[in-house]
């Protein structure tokens, strides 16, 4: 794929992504393998969500994710990055929200578990694990801003642990996405007090050790 040309966002933005999840110890390898397919598919989903323009997008990842067999747990991984590398180029909050949300609304028609990933484990020396629930992604859902996962409030405090996890050192990068996420809140719940949605999105930071 031709990334050299085009809207630098979009371009950065892909290139990006792909190029963690291959350093992802955690991603399923066939991101990786099909790097090109998954690749394409940003392309034309962050193209869509910069212009704002109409793009069935749940339903082309939920293809996509269908052909290479990637669940749940596989597509949180492809979220995660993506929405990394968008924030990173500064393209403002709704940009971040309507990819977030067409992530959110192809999530709920993917399987929990993927049997097709045996061999992914296999590769990674753990014992086979018994076909139960993977873990669920808890995501923001806008407008209400409810959990993807559990209903709570977002983030809720199974998604707090996670995204300190996720981040890990950058906390520069977790406040500007918290900080994102709440800027677009206020305008999707403008009768929730503008204090206590900070407090809620920004105010259960862990402070800096002097």
């Amino acid at each position: 794929m031709d990334l050299e040309g085009g809207n630098p966002i979009i371009r950065n933005t892909v290139s990006q992504a792909i190029l963690t999840i291959s350093q992802d110890s955690n991603a399923p390898p066939v991101l990786t393998e099909h790097a090109e397919a998954v690749g394409v598919l940003l392309h034309d989903m962050i193209t869509c969500v910069v212009s704002d323009n109409t793009w069935p997008g749940p339903l082309v990842l939920v293809s996509l994710c269908r052909t290479l067999n990637i669940d749940r747990e596989g597509l949180d991984v492809l979220a995660h990055h993506t929405l990394t590398a968008l924030l990173a180029q500064q393209s403002g909050p709704e940009v971040l929200v309507r990819a977030g949300a067409t992530f959110v609304a192809a999530n709920c028609h993917l399987p929990v578990v993927n049997d097709h990933h045996s061999h992914w484990n296999s590769r990674r020396s753990m014992p086979p694990r018994p076909a139960t629930a993977g873990p669920v992604p808890h995501l923001p859902m806008p407008p209400t801003w409810a959990c993807s996962g559990c209903a709570h409030e977002w983030p809720c405090a199974t998604k707090q642990s996670q995204l300190l996890a996720e981040f890990g050192g950058t906390r520069p990068a977790l406040g500007m996405y918290l900080g994102s996420c709440f800027t677009a809140a206020l305008f999707d719940l403008p009768r929730v007090d503008k204090e206590d949605l900070q407090h809620r999105f920004l105010g259960w930071l862990p402070r800096e050790s002097m």
